[in-house]
């Protein structure tokens, strides 16, 4: 079962068990006591143990006492360094997200997005997403109605950067993201089924197009725990000659 290869035992075992639980196993569910899993692959106790502490520095299992070892919840890593929605990154990671419902909303009045985008009439797509089955995140995109005529009639694809790019020729070059902690109201705790007042990431991105025209506005929230944020930081040293 397991081969002379130079690799210790107990991270073949590790990475036969990650294997497992990827494939057969959802999050909070229990994975078979150690004495199964040594008589499973005929390995040592101590070889059992040694993997699945493996697995518990790399957040993927954790023990509760008295209870047995379960699949922990993964956080999605979100890269933040990169243009691109959030359909397209989740994507690269073999991560599905889905839409459950969508309204349209097309907004005349007063609106702080308008000055943001520098136009008369906003176009709003009020979606529900999960991810791989699991309600995750609700999202706001504003756009200039005039930039995007019969988007509500045509709008058939998960990613609407995708979508902008196919049908409008909308391409996005560079953003402002912020991203910030709030609570989650009665009306978001409801649709995402978590409680009231519980921890949410909110994103807010303004994106521009090859020319620094802003195209886009954003307002998203995400379930605070499953969810994590990337972000490269480097040192630059300005040169004084």
């Amino acid at each position: 079962m397991f081969s002379k290869n130079g690799i210790p035992l107990y991270v073949q075992l590790k990475n036969k068990l990650q294997k497992d639980i990827s494939e057969n196993y959802e999050s909070g569910e229990l994975i078979p006591s150690e004495l199964k899993i040594e008589k499973k692959y005929e390995v040592s106790r101590i070889t059992v143990r040694k993997a699945i502490e493996l697995l518990e520095r790399e957040n993927i299992l954790e023990r509760k006492q008295g209870c047995g070892t379960f699949v922990k919840e993964q956080k999605i890593l979100y890269d933040a360094n990169s243009i691109g929605s959030l359909t397209q990154r989740l994507s690269k990671q073999n991560h599905k997200l889905t839409t459950k419902s969508i309204n349209y909303e097309i907004i005349e009045d007063d609106h702080y997005v308008k000055e943001l985008l520098q136009c008369d009439t906003l176009l709003c797509i009020k979606r529900f997403r999960e991810l791989n089955g699991i309600p995750f995140a609700l999202m706001r995109n504003y756009l200039d109605l005039k930039r995007v005529p019969n988007l509500k009639e045509s709008f058939n694809i998960e990613s609407l950067y995708t979508f902008l790019k196919e049908e409008y020729n909308i391409e996005f070059y560079n953003a402002e993201e912020t991203v910030e902690a709030k609570d989650a109201t009665k009306e978001e705790s409801e649709k995402l089924g978590i409680k009231e007042n519980a921890s949410l990431l909110s994103l807010h991105r303004l994106s521009f197009d090859k020319n620094n025209n802003p195209v886009e506005y954003s307002d998203i929230v995400i379930k605070a725990d499953m969810y994590k944020h990337k972000i490269i930081l480097s040192n630059d040293k300005i040169s004084n000659i």
